[in-house]
């Protein structure tokens, strides 16, 4: 039995694979935004702390950047059922699951450049800042 697709038929599952296309691309680019919004405000949290500036912006900072791995991992490091939950292999490594997330239209390069920027620029400050005292 061998059945042909229709035009409506064909012309429904191309307007479906265009919109998964269309939402794929959304997600990258959001991705990327919360990319470059977070590794901003790292820099800046640990600039700020390395050359002991004392403001505000300190600890929103810090906070933007936290906020900003959790929206990239698209808050995969909370167990999503108590079963999860309960699991020892979850708590002995909770970012297996936001690892895998990041397939899906990230790049790990970016979560890794998310995660260690801040720290490395710390680093690099706290260097700068020893250096010209």
């Amino acid at each position: 039995m061998d059945r042909d697709l229709t035009n409506e038929e064909k012309l429904l599952v191309e307007r479906e694979f265009e919109a998964r296309q269309a939402v794929a691309i959304r997600r990258r680019s959001f991705a990327h935004s919360v990319f470059i919004v977070g590794t901003v405000a790292g820099v800046g949290y640990a600039a700020l702390l390395e050359f002991r500036v004392g403001t505000v912006a300190s600890p929103i900072l810090g906070i933007l950047w936290l906020v900003c791995i959790l929206i990239y991992v698209g808050l995969r490091v909370f167990p999503r059922s108590l079963a999860e939950d309960m699991d020892p292999r979850w708590h002995l490594n909770p970012w297996r699951s936001a690892l895998q997330n990041l397939s899906e239209g990230r790049t790990q390069v970016e979560a890794i450049a998310l995660l260690a920027g801040p720290p490395l620029a710390r680093m690099l400050f706290s260097f700068l800042y020893f250096g010209l005292k």
